[in-house]
């Protein structure tokens, strides 16, 4: 995967929107199996009625991809931040806290 490096949790629980797998299996084909073995290691999160109404509210006011308005309301329905290395898009979007790996947290 691009910019591949050592993921841990620690004691905390990880969540990804079922958004996330689709655009992780849109890579490199030779990249499946580590993207499978990573996500098995998190709990995926579908798509539901008000996740999907939020997405649609922040893609009318933020002006962010529909696939990242998922992610983003998948986010704000758990109360999670959303880690991510565009950051630049998920900032736009009001009440989100955003992580990248850099933060260090």
């Amino acid at each position: 995967m691009r910019g591949e490096s050592e993921f841990r949790s620690g004691p905390n629980r990880v969540y990804y929107s079922i958004l996330t797998r689709a655009e992780l299996f849109a890579g490199r084909p030779d990249e499946e199996k580590g993207v499978r073995e990573l996500l098995a290691t998190l709990t995926e999160v579908g798509v539901n009625q008000r996740i999907a109404e939020e997405a649609g509210r922040i893609r009318r006011t933020a002006g962010v991809d529909l696939a990242d308005a998922v992610i983003a309301a998948t986010a704000l329905h758990l109360g999670v931040p959303v880690l991510t290395r565009n950051r630049r898009d998920f900032d736009r979007v009001r009440g989100l806290k955003v992580r990248t790996p850099r933060d260090g947290r």
